[in-house]
């Protein structure tokens, strides 16, 4: 079945339906994704561009393309259109259902268009949308109609459609190319972060301490450390970030105690709520919620205890008294070589060598006192 064949069989009634995208909402604007207890209702067209273009095998005719203004909960939001029809109502609310139960041809490429596009984005690297904001808007609508009825964008040529007409056709190719390409995420992921290693380690200041990895739902983090925290690769240069998904690096601290490092990812967490009706238009629209999640890890460096040096030796000084006649005595001072001492208390023993020296030393002391005491006394008796 055709996309035209399948938008036309639904219900059995030509049914409009727009899907909003709501920007920058935050929790407690709207039910989460799931819930089925809101109603919301079509506005009117939001700065509206002129484009050109056909469905299925119909002839090309001017029609106006952009944001919608659309009231959910009893907000004023911004949407986009999706199964073109002429049924279109200002006044009737439309109860809230599941996503994932409303018949819309192509609905997850059309999620994948409204998570990537304007508002939410410009789209992925290689497939980026420019122009203002009513340009981006404009070929955005066209894309999603080009999937949900077969609507095909004419080529620039038309002047009466102005020069701000080549934008919004570069970027409806742009974005036909991205779905072309799988390049655009589905709608509905979250955002992670965590930062995965063994920081229970035995580690010194200088230590290389590692590997940690980084995972995250995001296109990438900024790893911060601590004070006195540096980031390396394994062989020690240095880590140049930011870091994605899968990425390891190892860190060291310049001192002893904690170092850290910390991460936040900072990303759109979306899911998609839908607005039906038998009879009238049906909606839906992205809830889409700024979120940051942060991550961090502490590894603790202890400085080791200072080297005790060895106790020093000091020279023991001991004093010998000789006799040498009853009525002298020389008083000998000997430095014997010092001996380091045990650390259980007391010196090395007393050899026998060095007994017989000291007691040699004694000898030729006495010998000398003995001759000195000889020679006085002639001295006295010769005078």
């Amino acid at each position: 079945m055709s996309i035209a064949q399948r938008a036309a069989s639904r219900r059995g009634v030509a049914a409009a339906a727009c899907l909003a995208l709501v920007a920058g909402l935050v929790g407690g604007l709207a039910s989460p994704a799931g819930a089925t207890d809101g109603e919301a209702v079509f506005k009117g067209i939001h700065n509206p561009v002129t484009v050109s273009g056909h469905f299925g095998e119909g002839g090309s005719r001017h029609y106006e393309a952009g944001m919608l203004n659309m009231k959910v909960d009893g907000t004023a939001e911004l949407g986009y259109c999706i199964d073109f029809t002429d049924g279109t109502s200002t006044t009737t609310p439309l109860p809230e259902e599941e996503w994932d139960e409303v018949d819309v041809a192509n609905r997850e490429i059309v999620g994948r268009i409204l998570g990537s596009y304007h508002p939410i984005g410009v789209g992925p690297e290689g497939h980026e949308i420019e122009g203002d904001d009513d340009q981006k808007a404009a070929a955005t609508q066209a894309a999603i109609w080009h999937f949900t009825n077969a609507f095909v964008l004419d080529e620039p040529g038309d002047a009466s459609l102005g020069d701000g007409y080549e934008v919004v056709y570069a970027n409806y190719v742009k974005i036909l190319a991205a779905v072309e390409a799988g390049a655009l995420p589905q709608v509905g992921g979250t955002v992670t972060l965590t930062i995965e290693g063994d920081t229970d380690v035995d580690a010194a200041p200088g230590d290389l301490v590692g590997p940690f990895t980084v995972k995250t739902s995001v296109a990438s983090v900024e790893l911060v450390p601590g004070s006195g925290t540096s980031l390396h690769d394994e062989d020690g240069s240095a880590f140049e970030g930011p870091a994605s998904d899968g990425d390891q690096f190892w860190l060291t601290s310049s001192h002893g105690g904690t170092a850290s490092v910390s991460a936040v990812a900072a990303g759109v967490q979306s899911g998609i709520r839908a607005f039906t009706h038998p009879y009238k238009q049906d909606m839906a629209f992205v809830v889409a919620t700024p979120v940051e999640v942060p991550a961090s890890i502490e590894v603790t460096f202890t400085t080791p205890p200072p080297t005790t040096a060895p106790p020093s030796t000091v020279p023991e000084t001991t004093t010998t008294t000789v006799p040498v006649t009853p009525q002298t005595s020389v008083e000998v001072t000997t430095t014997a070589p010092a001996v380091p001492r045990q650390e259980t208390g007391g010196g090395l023993p007393v050899t026998g060598a060095q007994t017989a020296l000291l007691v040699g030393v004694a000898l030729v002391l006495l010998a000398a006192g003995i001759g000195f005491g000889v020679v006085s006394r002639r001295t006295r008796s010769q005078t």
